[in-house]
């Protein structure tokens, strides 16, 4: 069940070809998908009666189909396609065989989130948080999604992002295999503990500040930066997960309607305009760390309906002041959080100079050789 968009991203030599599985008027079929010359073609394969059947040719194995379409060098009508090379499963894809679900965990945007165990390839096993989807049940529209998470998880390797390990697409349910954060939600922590340090608290702010650092060096825009969606590790360390929304390669982008978004969480001009960049992230970074020192006991401009909060944002010079009993570090990176105008608005360099003034920023990713 992979999509379209995600094969036609990984076959690039002339000839390389993969067989997939596709629905069409909602049955389940199996296609081949190719590589020729600009395009990636893709041809429908037929089953019936213990035969696979493409075009003229039927054979008892799918092996030996594509066995003799390849040694036969054969152009597949109309468009005259050779099959030479066999496209290798990428490291990331694994077999449901590797993966035991253990226990239900919750319930996200596409589906169940289970507790379970992955067999990685080495052959040790590990603890591992896994995204469940029912391919049949879903859009394509939001399959593609799944995967786009998924492809963008992939560049990722820092402590304070929740780690990717893979995906498991060859049968239902589909599976995202993440790192299992044992230590909870941020929510779920505070709520379970009262009156925690305030160092704690500032440790928990300077992982998410590091996070998001790492991730603007990458352009990458997360677009729904709160406690709802960070994690904590075994050493209760911040990290930053739920990507569904989030955007790679861009320094900015815009979108003419804002349906169903968290407005007390905006930035003015994503209110104003629908525009999403890094310092928007900056922003909702800022409404974060108010979360943090609240201790996540409730939304942030509590009691206030959304259209209230909206005018805090927009018109207020300060929309949120720092909790009470906050250190005055807290204040002084929500003020610069807070900026109204975006190019004056701190970025997460600054932000995590401030909260940790010897710490070295992640570097910026290294620019491939000619």
């Amino acid at each position: 069940m992979i999509p379209r968009k995600e094969v036609e991203d990984m076959l690039k030599i002339q000839g390389d070809y993969l067989v997939r599985k596709t629905t069409v008027a909602r049955q389940v079929a199996y296609c081949i998908s190719v590589k020729h010359l600009t395009d990636t073609k893709h041809i429908p394969l037929g089953y019936a009666n213990g035969m696979w059947t493409l075009k003229d040719i039927s054979k008892p194995s799918l092996k030996e189909l594509l066995d003799v379409l390849v040694q036969t060098s054969k152009p597949i009508p109309p468009s005259g396609v050779i099959l030479k090379t066999p496209f290798p499963r990428p490291d990331y894809y694994f077999l449901h065989e590797h993966i035991t679900v253990l226990k239900k965990l919750g319930h996200g945007e596409f589906g169940e989130v289970n507790l379970g165990r992955l067999k990685q390839k080495n052959g040790e096993e590990v603890e591992v948080a896994v995204k469940m989807i029912k391919g049949s049940r879903v859009k394509k529209a939001q399959l593609s999604a799944f995967f786009e998470e998924a492809k963008l998880m992939r560049r990722f390797d820092h402590p304070n992002i929740v780690r990717f390990f893979g995906v498991a697409p060859q049968e239902e349910p589909i599976m995202i295999i993440l790192e299992f954060a044992s230590g909870g939600s941020l929510k779920s922590y505070c709520k379970n503990h009262s009156d925690i340090p305030a160092a704690k608290l500032l440790q928990f702010a300077t992982d998410g500040a590091r996070g998001m650092c790492y991730l603007a060096a990458r352009q990458v825009i997360h677009r729904d930066l709160a406690a709802r969606n960070c994690l904590l590790g075994k050493n209760d360390e911040l990290k930053i997960s739920d990507f569904g929304l989030s955007i790679a390669d861009k320094t900015e982008m815009k979108m003419d309607k804002l349906k169903s978004v968290p407005i007390k969480w905006l930035a003015p001009e994503t209110l104003r305009q629908g525009i999403f960049s890094s310092k928007t992230d900056v922003w909702s970074y800022g409404v974060l760390l108010w979360e943090i020192f609240a201790q996540c006991s409730t939304d942030p401009f509590p009691g206030e309906t959304n259209q209230k909060a909206k005018e805090h944002i927009l018109n207020d010079p300060v929309p949120m002041c720092a909790p009470p009993g906050s250190p005055p570090v807290v204040q002084e990176v929500m003020d610069i959080c807070f900026i109204k105008i975006p190019e004056q608005r701190a970025d997460f360099v600054k932000i995590l100079k401030i909260l940790s003034p010897k710490e070295e920023p992640p570097s910026k990713p290294a620019e491939p050789t000619a």
